[in-house]
């Protein structure tokens, strides 16, 4: 008779929530048996670890592979890896929660086929009303299979759910194959000078009413004088800021090897200031303060706002195929109009790869400035904030 004893681990998660780990583990003589579940609770884990420890003790041919334990859900999954994995990103991390709201999350691993991938795909190609979404493009399709294809990868090498990572392959070939996924292509959209005047005009319109709380005509030119991505923005800290120096620490910027931890300092241009500068007014300051934000940031606000505004006053104006992150390009694209080279643009951007800067540099025509008031330092006095 073979003794099993189990253990339960108190970690903490990415998000900073407290879970235990009740594990079992056999590696003795022929058996090598190994089974893991997560709770909110110390007394939760406890209760399973007894259960199952009686379970297995009554039926060892489990332990011998002889009865093969029941594969987890697609949501368990989801949340191990969550749990498990350090520095999974902020997008990532979004995205990963929303799939475990469709029902084919609640399936085991062992259940799910290349149909229920599918399904969920062409749904979401579709758009879904159900949940009041718009169609999502080829890349972003191929994006949420491909976030789903590190959770499997994990339960097999790490939950012993083998083959569950098979059947998400074949719907992808098959994806592919009919054109619903493919990856992002190089966008070349840039905004012009009158799109960015009636963007500014507009948000500075918004700012103006009573319960205003977001000053988006700042924080506009501050990502596209700083060139930071819209997460990073909205993460920056106060005392990071070196403003004698004129550098600024932005921590866990996105990386593919994971964003936790990677904290780096870009330069910050005297345009730059100029937008920080007014974002430290103490008048725009309370009025960003009201909802009560940390004030340990430079924008005290919900990141994920700003999408969503941005989005809607393009599509008021007549403003087509202008996305949020096209700012980044703009700067980038800016900083090679002025003439730097990659490793100086790199001081601003922080890409790690000069390829990835290259198609910014490289400027076979540079762009013809319809007006002269684009700048936001004539912006910001013109409209005397």
């Amino acid at each position: 008779m073979v003794a099993i004893m189990g253990t339960v681990t108190k970690r903490i998660t990415t998000k900073g929530e407290v879970r235990y780990r009740a594990l079992i583990q056999v590696r003795k003589q022929d058996i090598d048996f190994s089974e893991s579940k997560t709770f909110s609770k110390k007394t939760f884990a406890e209760a399973w670890l007894k259960k199952r420890e009686a379970e297995l003790e009554a039926n060892p041919d489990i332990l011998l592979g002889k009865v093969k334990a029941k594969s987890i859900r697609l949501s368990e999954a989801i949340d191990r890896y969550i749990e498990d994995v350090n520095g999974i990103g902020t997008s990532k991390l979004y995205k990963l929660q929303f799939i475990k709201t469709y029902d084919f999350a609640k399936k085991r691993l062992s259940e799910l086929t290349r149909e229920d991938y599918a399904q969920y795909t062409i749904t979401r190609r579709r758009g879904d009303p159900t949940k009041g979404l718009e169609p999502i493009s080829k890349a972003t399709a191929e994006q949420d299979l491909q976030f789903l294809r590190s959770v499997l990868n994990h339960a097999e090498l790490v939950l012993n759910e083998h083959n569950a990572i098979n059947e998400l392959h074949l719907a992808m070939r098959g994806l592919r194959n009919a054109r619903q996924i493919d990856r992002s292509e190089s966008r070349e959209r840039l905004p012009t000078s009158i799109e960015l005047q009636t963007l500014t005009n507009h948000f500075y319109s918004l700012w103006l009413r009573p319960n205003a709380t977001m000053p988006l005509h700042l924080i506009m030119w501050l990502a596209i004088y700083t060139s930071r991505r819209r997460g990073e923005l909205f993460r920056l800290r106060l005392d990071d800021y070196d403003a004698e120096h004129g550098v600024w620490m932005v921590r866990d910027i996105k990386n593919p090897k994971g964003a936790k931890g990677n904290n780096k300092r870009f330069k910050v241009n005297e345009k730059a200031k100029y937008i920080i500068d007014q974002l430290l007014d103490p008048a725009i300051r309370k009025k960003m303060m009201r909802l009560g934000g940390d004030e340990n940031l430079l924008l005290p606000l919900d990141a994920s706002s700003t999408t969503r505004i941005f989005t809607n006053a393009c599509k008021i104006h007549g403003i087509d195929d202008l996305w949020w992150h096209d700012l980044r390009h703009e700067a980038a694209t800016r900083f090679a109009e002025q003439g730097l080279t990659i490793p100086q643009i790199q001081q601003y951007t922080l890409h790690d790869s000069w390829g990835s800067l290259q198609r910014y540099v490289n400027l076979d025509l540079i762009r013809k400035k319809v007006l002269d008031c684009e700048d936001a330092i004539f912006i910001a006095k013109k409209l005397n904030i």
